[in-house]
């Protein structure tokens, strides 16, 4: 008889999970392991590995394991609520879900609308005038030097959406010479639209006769008949409502917009125009509210456009490139903290 050949080698052994999940129904000793885990990410002890896929491999693991303890506490938590009841709850265990906008951190110029220091601001700003309701807005739309006929297309949605606005060509005049004109002209705004890759970009809103001049960031474009189920606009003076500005620059952008519209909204239209700001983007909306024969019921129809916004720029007077004093200007470094908001 033969002999048995043994095959010579090292043994390979399981790998064994350098953070196991614990078998536990104690939320308290899940949330020290996820504490545990965090902090073994700060300290960084697999630095000294010179392998980076080893170390790429550690960090993913660890990943991993926390995002399983956070969905075991979740499941906890919701077994615990349908046990006791939501009256029975603590307030650790409660269901109000934690955003980053509920978790923004505390700004210093947050608005009280009942201040009288803003009222007296109120009295004296640029808009003052507008909300005493001595003159109805007359806006005078345009486009930059350079274009293409895409951004005629925006420009007839944005006419339609502003009512008492109207459409001029911009020729080769220069910004200063449109300003002079349009105060000539009795005009109480001017808005001036950039294009880039055959889109809109870009937004220019210019106060007049004294400013002050707003520039905006313009994206996801979206054009009235590019929306499902679209109502058309019947050219009605519209309600509005913003939402969202809490900032002192908030609050002065929120005037600013609201000087493009009649004082007064045709209610007979049903239309409402929206501005909601989220996390500093300016969604804009425009719908018309339907109602069913007894008023007992009501939808919302989209006119459109919709679009958003941000804002870059709030420069006092008007249009001044060189030499123009900026209230507030969009920074590079703006964006890093993610609960700081400025609208």
């Amino acid at each position: 008889m033969g002999k048995k050949v043994v095959k010579s080698g090292r043994k390979t052994r399981p790998k064994k999970t350098p953070f196991p999940l614990k078998k536990t129904e104690n939320i308290n000793e899940l949330q020290t392991e996820l504490k545990r885990i965090n902090e073994v990410n700060r300290n960084k002890p697999s630095s000294h590995m010179k392998n980076k896929a080893k170390r790429q491999e550690l960090v993913l693991m660890r990943n991993s394991m926390k995002k399983k303890i956070k969905s075991k506490i979740r499941r906890k938590k919701q077994k615990q609520r349908e046990e006791l009841g939501a009256d029975a709850l603590t307030p650790e265990l409660s269901n109000i879900p934690q955003t980053i906008e509920s978790l923004r951190e505390k700004d210093e110029t947050f608005v009280n609308l009942s201040d009288e220091e803003l009222a007296e601001e109120n009295m004296n700003d640029e808009y003052s005038n507008y909300f005493n309701k001595e003159y109805d807005p007359q806006v005078l739309l345009t486009t930059s030097i350079s274009h293409t006929d895409a951004i005629y297309r925006f420009m007839r949605e944005l006419k339609d959406f502003i009512p008492n606005s109207y459409f001029y060509y911009r020729r080769k005049f220069d910004l200063k010479k449109i300003v002079e004109l349009a105060k000539e002209k009795g005009f109480t705004d001017l808005i001036i639209v950039y294009e880039r890759v055959r889109k809109p970009y870009r937004m220019v809103l210019v106060h007049l006769p004294d400013g002050p001049t707003v520039e905006f960031k313009l994206s996801n474009v979206v054009y009235h008949d590019q929306i499902p189920n679209v109502a058309r606009n019947r050219g009605h003076h519209p309600e509005l409502i913003f939402k969202n500005f809490k900032t002192k620059v908030g609050y002065r952008i929120s005037r600013i917009l609201n000087g493009l519209f009649p004082h007064t909204p045709e209610i007979e239209g049903k239309q409402v125009c929206t501005f909601h700001n989220q996390r500093d983007y300016i969604f804009v909306r425009n719908h018309r509210f339907n109602f069913d024969d007894d008023f007992a019921k009501v939808s919302l129809q989209e006119i459109g456009p919709r679009f958003v916004m941000r804002l870059l720029s709030i420069q006092k007077g008007t249009f001044d490139n060189m030499f123009g004093e900026y209230e507030w200007y969009y920074k590079n470094k703006m964006g890093l903290r993610r609960r700081k908001f400025n609208l």
